[in-house]
């Protein structure tokens, strides 16, 4: 199994930047690559379709959300990445002082390819993300 995760600090606590962004549902509404995001639910079995803005269509299901403690895991049901078993988390870590950690990861099988391009990919995914959070 590969495993990436990317994270960042911002200047926020913990239940305000959850309230803004913990959504499973509301990752198109700040991830710069997603063009849409559709589905419904925030509980385990939640499913959404997401295509990303060069046209790439993938299938993922929330596995468990835990508001009170500031996470999420989803798995990918399917992608057009040569990947399989994806797992993916998102958390929220309090780091004191009104200030917050987003450590965002996922582990997956290279399915084609080369091990270490697909890894940078995603990496590169998850980086956009919380780049993008960052300059909000």
């Amino acid at each position: 199994m590969v495993h990436v995760d990317t994270c960042e600090e911002f200047s926020i606590d913990t239940e305000t930047l959850w309230r803004n962004i913990g959504s499973f549902q509301g990752v198109g509404e700040w991830h710069p690559m997603l063009a849409s995001v559709s589905g419904f639910g925030e509980t385990p079995g939640s499913v959404q379709s997401v295509v990303s803005k060069d046209g790439q269509k993938q299938v993922e299901r929330l596995q468990e959300i835990n508001p009170a403690e500031q996470y999420y895991r989803y798995d990918i049901i399917s992608t057009s990445m040569p990947v399989s078993h994806y797992k993916g988390e998102f958390c929220i870590q309090d780091c004191g002082d009104h200030t917050s950690r987003i450590v965002w990861s996922s582990m997956f099988r290279v399915k084609s390819g080369d091990e270490s391009k697909t890894a940078e990919m995603v990496r590169g995914f998850l980086r956009a993300g919380l780049d993008s959070l960052k300059s909000k």
